[in-house]
């Protein structure tokens, strides 16, 4: 398969310049558990992530429930995944029709049997709330019996649709919409997760480690089409061409690197998205950062209005976004930074 022997060959490309030992792997995008464990272990190998990966590296692959199963499973395990984020929505079969989803809720649980049944202990599952007809018994219920198995983490996302889609005028109201998010917040928090993250709970010592370099503005490398990279010494971010065919050409008769574009981050731009990556994080932001009179004033307005809360950080004070507005973070962040 051409896309496989470019992706093979864009590993060649990096594969001196990788961190050693690297902190977290992550298979994203689309649904790289239709790749078998086989071709994923050629596709890779000029990487050399057996000597490049320790016990305390983090290596996830996103799955869907319905291309999945045990012998898989066993096969990325070998390879050396230890982390599975699996993208369920929904435990209501009528909501998975809805959405368009091509698993059912039977092949969603029979895929979580299989997963802890290949010995994975670190698990992630996604939640969608906000979705049309949804109410609070069907959250529960979906949170119940996810929590009859050994999941680590859940990722809560509130669905947004375009105007154009048909199923936005069924969408919640803002008032319904924020009543299932603080749900799900009090029920997780009620059943030992953190809410460290704006969509994102987990167990303690499972927050998601390739995230949190994201909102910590770390670096990262991103192979394969639309792949973003991110280098924090040079201030230089970049993606590759998102078009498969120009991906295969570039790489294989080119022999050149796809980026379709890269940029130098301005100081402006570097501020304005630690405040908003900051933001997301329920550590929030520690009090050395407002330096002058108008950010004393935006922190004392937004504390005022119950915008901004004490984060509970030891040893240090931190502010934070209250819970019942992380549920749409859309403020001014320029009047921030």
């Amino acid at each position: 398969m051409l896309f496989e022997k470019a992706l093979n060959k864009e590993c060649q490309i990096y594969h001196e310049k990788l961190a050693h030992p690297l902190k977290t792997i992550f298979f994203g995008g689309g649904t790289p558990s239709l790749t078998p464990p086989e071709n994923m272990h050629k596709i890779l190998a000029p990487l050399k992530l057996s000597e490049k990966t320790t016990p305390s590296t983090e290596w996830t692959i996103e799955a869907n429930p319905s291309s999945i199963n045990l012998e898989k499973l066993k096969g990325y395990k070998a390879l050396g995944v230890n982390r599975i984020s699996m993208g369920i929505q929904s435990l209501n079969q009528k909501h998975l029709k809805l959405l368009g989803r091509v698993h059912d809720r039977k092949q969603a649980l029979n895929a979580l049997t299989s997963i802890f049944k290949a010995g994975f202990k670190n698990v992630s599952v996604d939640l969608l709330c906000g979705v049309p007809t949804q109410t609070l018994q069907d959250l529960e219920h979906h949170l119940t019996e996810l929590l009859t198995f050994p999941i680590t983490h859940l990722s809560c996302y509130l669905l947004t649709l375009f105007k154009s889609n048909v199923l936005y005028p069924q969408l919640p109201n803002e008032e319904t919409q924020l009543k299932h998010f603080l749900f799900v917040d009090q029920w997780l928090s009620a059943h030992g997760f953190e809410h460290y993250e704006i969509s994102n709970y987990a167990k303690p010592g499972y927050r998601a480690k390739h995230n949190l370099n994201y909102w910590k503005g770390g670096s990262y490398l991103g192979l394969g089409p639309s792949a973003h990279s991110y280098c924090k010494d040079q201030e230089k971010r970049s993606k590759n061409t998102s078009l498969l065919n120009t991906y295969i050409k570039t790489l294989l008769e080119n022999k050149k690197l796809p980026i379709e574009w890269e940029e130098i981050l301005t100081p402006e731009q570097k501020e304005l998205e630690r405040w908003m990556l900051t933001l997301r994080l329920s550590d929030g932001f520690p009090t050395s950062w407002i330096k002058n009179q108008k950010q004393k004033e935006w922190l004392k307005k937004y504390q005022k209005e119950h915008i901004i809360e004490d984060a509970h950080v030891p040893c240090s004070k931190h502010f934070r976004l209250t819970p019942d507005t992380t549920m749409v973070v859309s403020y001014d962040f320029e009047s921030v930074s």
